[in-house]
């Protein structure tokens, strides 16, 4: 089956089968008001039709510094270096929750937009092994960035990959992003991303 490795600067980070997944991603991600500049994840779950799905974690929130370099591959196969946890497995002293609704709500925003900027905006490059490249920056206003590559078992064969920045406004309208960069890889492709000053 398929695998999506990662590393930052040169180092091996996971590597993830997607063997018994529905999906697998690889995310980075900040915001200007978060003390992290950014973060890194790789996730996944498999959903069946009947029966209990299953979200697993490999990498939490691996902070990310500016000039740091992700490189994410699909691998034709490969196996597992890391075993994924459950959030209880993550979490254990944590009450279960029953929560369902997950949508912010306006007074999630409200807060967002009251808390103070600790940086004014973010830069970033991109480039991947069929040729894309990038090099940009949040505009005016927005309030984050996102980069993610994604696997899912409809198409086995490739992983989208997304680079884009949003306004607080737009995730609460749902409106469109800030597209940077769309494109799919498949086997043996690799994209890197950094954040730069």
């Amino acid at each position: 089956m398929p695998a999506l490795s990662v590393s930052v600067d040169g180092q091996h980070v996971a590597t993830v089968s997607t063997d018994g997944l529905d999906s697998l991603s690889v995310d980075a991600r900040g915001t200007l008001v978060d003390e992290e500049i950014a973060d890194l994840d790789v996730s996944g779950g498999s959903y069946p039709k009947s029966g209990d799905s299953t979200y697993l974690t490999w990498v939490s929130e691996v902070p990310l510094r500016v000039g740091q370099v992700v490189i994410v591959s699909l691998l034709e196969s490969a196996s597992s270096t890391l075993e994924g946890k459950t959030i209880e497995e993550m979490l254990p002293d944590e009450p279960s929750s029953t929560q369902t609704d997950f949508k912010p709500t306006a007074e999630m925003y409200r807060e967002l937009r009251a808390r103070p900027k600790l940086r004014e905006k973010y830069a970033f490059r991109f480039e991947s092994s069929l040729g894309t490249k990038f090099a940009g920056q949040t505009k005016s206003g927005e309030h984050g960035f996102g980069f993610s590559v994604h696997w899912n078992s409809f198409h086995p064969e490739r992983a989208r990959v997304s680079l884009h920045s949003y306004s607080l406004e737009s995730l609460e309208t749902r409106g469109p992003m800030n597209k940077h960069v769309e494109e799919r890889i498949y086997s043996g492709d690799s994209v890197r991303f950094e954040l730069v000053a």
